[in-house]
């Protein structure tokens, strides 16, 4: 019977550890196998239990045995705590994202959509175990889920679940995530390769499914050589800032108004981005005739550029002069850097950036390449304008064509020392009319536009100010920056010395050192 017993209690003990391993096979789901095993292993225990307690008697009243009962149960408590905070690291996980850009967190404009949901926005996405991205795209779902209580997402396996792949439509190639929220859908890519980020994919699909209201149209001028929203040249093209956009449920339109003869009255904001021929008497007309009645323009006008629309910038309060503002410090003298401190922190286009205490400014540097001077203009009628961003104190305003000199060099006597005016913004005192202006053109193209990430923000966010959608003015999803290390010749020489000589002589001094004084000893 004892021998009997001993067997049991080993049986019992193997099912017993065993029993994890099953659920981990399992899916972590209690079925009748673990059940089972559970049961037989606490029986087996307790038969050996009962058959040797005259003998255990004995054993734990000796002193080994006192300590190891001890022993096991200190054992015992330590498994328990390490499945107690397992279980609520689970249920309330922690993060903390030690990138400078912060690119693992999620950006203000998600929590800003996410904390707008008014139900449950349901995703589906259908990738397989077996792929890549799977892993990738379910880390993503998992951040905004984890981000509101109303996000929820299923992984959908499209080998397995045909059913559900012929339900909904899902095509090789085609969009592989389904998004649904009161009634209405919306279909993305994510995983595959894109230019566009996941977050700025996912988000941009939950601010068209989450708006109100109609179509929003922003009408882009054309005919007179601007900058295109079309195209595969990135110094013309303006294509990334057309398709962020339209990602943030902006439609944008070409507009000719030597067709069209006025404004439609569905733009809501009108865009002319750096016209190299003159505008028509007739479309400054229209372009005035749309200002008067409370319209919102944008104008890029950029060193080269058609001065056309200087005259009617004018007389609304943005003066804009002939002068190349030069930026020796920069890559090139004619690529501008803005000067952060000089933002007006209070305004909506800048106030989300200043918010909560500390910023760092290097990363609110946009870069305004072929820029002209910009300044207020006192003029009656005018709107009360304001300094949107300017240089630093480093830059100047050229007098002369930098065009047809070599070198440029500041002259005291002639040129205007920074720092130097180079967006302008102003609102009608009754409300109604805005108007934004910025010295370069070029700042908006895709040659620019993605390479100086804070352009896209002031871009887009002076955009939303103009269009009256101060809600979509925020903080966007953070690109990946490069860490690169710069190393002089003489740090290369120094770390080659570090590691071949000092190190390996100093480890090995340090190892005869020890042996004498052990032997001294």
């Amino acid at each position: 019977m004892s021998k009997l017993g001993r067997i049991l209690g080993i049986c019992g003990l193997v099912a017993l550890l065993s029993v994890p391993l099953t659920l981990f096979l399992w899916d972590w789901q209690l079925t009748w196998v673990a059940v089972a095993k559970l049961a037989f292993g606490l029986a087996a225990l307790a038969a050996w239990f009962l058959s040797a307690r005259p003998r255990l008697g004995q054993t734990f009243r000796a002193r080994p045995a006192f300590y190891g009962t001890f022993a096991g149960l200190f054992s015992a408590l330590a498994v328990v705590g390490l499945v107690v905070v397992n279980f609520l690291a689970q249920a309330h996980p922690l993060r903390w994202d030690l990138t400078r850009e912060r690119i693992f967190s999620l950006s203000a404009q998600t929590l800003d959509v996410l904390a707008g949901l008014q139900d449950t926005l349901e995703v589906r996405a259908f990738f397989g175990p077996q792929e890549p991205e799977t892993e990738s795209v379910r880390g993503w779902l998992e951040r905004y889920r984890l981000a509101s209580p109303r996000f929820a997402y299923e992984l959908v396996d499209p080998v397995v679940r045909l059913e559900a792949v012929e339900k909904h439509k899902i095509v090789p190639g085609g969009p592989r995530v389904l998004l649904t929220y009161r009634g209405r859908e919306e279909r993305v890519r994510l995983g595959q390769v894109d230019a566009s980020g996941p977050e700025e994919v996912l988000t941009g699909a939950l601010m068209r499914l989450t708006q109100a209201g109609g179509e929003r149209v922003l009408c882009f001028t054309s005919g007179h050589g601007e900058r295109s929203l079309t195209g595969e040249d990135p110094r013309l093209s303006m294509s990334l800032w057309a398709r962020d956009l339209e990602g943030e449920g902006f439609r944008t339109q070409a507009l000719s108004l030597l067709e069209a003869r006025e404004v439609p009255a569905a733009c809501l904001a009108l865009v002319v981005a750096g016209p190299a021929q003159d505008l028509a008497p007739d479309e400054l007309q229209a372009i005035a005739a749309y200002l008067d009645r409370g319209g919102r323009l944008l104008a890029l006008v950029g060193y080269g550029d058609s001065a056309s629309l200087n005259a009617l910038l004018a007389k609304r309060g943005a003066l804009v002069t002939g002068r190349a503002v030069i930026f020796p410090e920069g890559r090139s003298p004619l690529e501008v850097v803005t000067d952060p401190q000089q933002y007006p922190s209070a305004h909506p286009i800048f106030a989300r950036f200043f918010q909560g205490g500390s910023v760092s400014l290097g990363q609110l540097q946009a870069v305004l390449p072929m820029a002209r001077q910009l300044s207020v203009h006192k003029a009656e009628g005018a709107l009360p304008m304001l300094v949107l961003a300017s240089s630093s104190v480093n830059a100047w305003a050229e007098a002369d064509d930098v065009a047809a000199v070599d070198q440029v060099a500041f002259d005291p006597e002639r040129d205007v020392a920074g720092p130097v005016g180079l967006a302008l913004v102003g609102e009608a005192p009754q409300g109604g009319t805005r108007l934004a202006v910025f010295g370069s053109s070029l700042m908006a193209c895709d040659a620019a536009y993605r390479v100086f990430p804070f352009n896209r923000n002031l871009l887009m966010n002076t955009l939303a100010w103009l269009a009256h959608e101060e809600s979509k003015i925020t903080i966007r999803p953070r690109l990946r920056a490069a860490s690169l290390l710069r190393l002089e010749e003489a740090d290369l020489k120094f770390i080659t010395f570090l590691a071949s000589d000092l190190l390996p002589l100093s480890i090995l001094a340090f190892g005869i050192a020890i042996w004498q004084l052990r032997r001294w000893a």
